[in-house]
């Protein structure tokens, strides 16, 4: 339902963040979408992350989502690929550092 404001949002960004959840495919089947419409939208020299999260919920739940499975699809796209969990902060400072240092050049 945000998908038609997005577009706005993409053109003056430095750097985007896409996220899907490791435990569940249908939100990284949803990935392609949103990267598709990332691409679109995004000027030359913007830099795009994808974010593998729920790093925390792969030790409790199933994993639906191969690590590899997400560098494959962060190495089509050009994003750099990173897994994180938001709830413990696990990797979370890395990929944040990687964009400022990226966006500020």
């Amino acid at each position: 339902r945000f998908r038609s404001i997005t577009k706005q949002y993409f053109r003056k960004a430095d750097g985007i963040l896409v996220m899907y959840d490791i435990t569940a495919e249908c939100s990284f089947t949803a990935v392609r979408n949103w990267m598709s419409s990332v691409q679109e939208g995004i000027e030359d020299g913007a830099v795009v992350f994808l974010l593998g999260n729920k790093m925390d919920a792969a030790q409790r739940e199933t994993r639906d989502v191969p690590k590899v499975e997400g560098e494959r699809l962060a190495k089509e796209y050009k994003a750099v690929f990173y897994e994180c969990s938001a709830m413990t902060g696990y990797n979370i400072t890395e990929p944040m550092l990687h964009m400022a240092r990226s966006v500020n050049r």
